[in-house]
């Protein structure tokens, strides 16, 4: 491939992640804003299948995270995990994740005081004014964030089309959606049969399936 157009692929990566992180951050800064002055924070993997997940993510996150930093400062470290992808299939995914970025903001905007952090998903059983969110996104499917994540994750690893990316990318992504049924029986416990008539209505995270 022609060095100017890694970097190119090099820059939209490096872009698109900067883009993510900033709005996760300012999402998890708002929601804290928003809980009460002197609260003390939600425990955290207060649940079995939570510490599972921890334990899990501490286990891959860090190949994942190795494989965004060096494809961005060091790419040479990692060229002989590439695989060879059309640039015009890359510039697809670099249209993709950024398409999935608003999708996934809307989720959030959705959701608004509702919104609990991925490793304290009890923290919406203790909130008090909560509501179940069916509107939005979450009229097409019940778990519109993670699409979004899983989406631009496997988009931007395919932008660079590094193994070192796409397979922690992909264990990580089963391990997060294999918390998903926890979080759900969680929701059936607060909302019931309201809950329930919701999951039979609409699919967990692949719209029309």
């Amino acid at each position: 491939m022609d060095t100017t157009d890694e970097l190119l692929f090099r820059i939209l990566f490096t872009l698109l992640w900067v883009i993510f992180i900033a709005n996760l951050s300012w999402i998890r800064y708002s929601s804290w804003a928003g809980e009460p002055k002197g609260r003390a924070p939600a425990a955290r993997a207060d649940l079995p299948q939570s510490r599972l997940h921890i334990l899990a993510l501490a286990l891959f996150a860090p190949f994942w995270f190795a494989g965004i930093i060096l494809y961005i400062l060091i790419p040479g470290w990692i060229a002989f995990l590439s695989f060879p992808l059309p640039d015009w299939l890359r510039f697809i995914m670099a249209g993709v994740a950024a398409l999935s970025l608003p999708f996934t903001l809307w989720g959030f905007r959705t959701l608004g005081r509702n919104w609990v952090h991925a490793l304290e998903p009890s923290a919406f059983l203790k909130k008090k004014q909560a509501a179940l969110v069916t509107g939005g996104p979450y009229r097409y499917v019940r778990n519109p964030i993670y699409l979004g994540c899983f989406v631009f994750i496997i988009a931007l690893a395919l932008l660079a089309a590094n193994w070192l990316l796409l397979l922690p990318a992909l264990v990580l992504i089963s391990i997060v959606y294999a918390q998903i049924p926890g979080e759900e029986r969680m929701l059936e416990k607060r909302f019931g049969d309201e809950y329930r008539e919701y999951m039979e209505r609409t699919p967990r995270i692949i719209p029309g399936l």
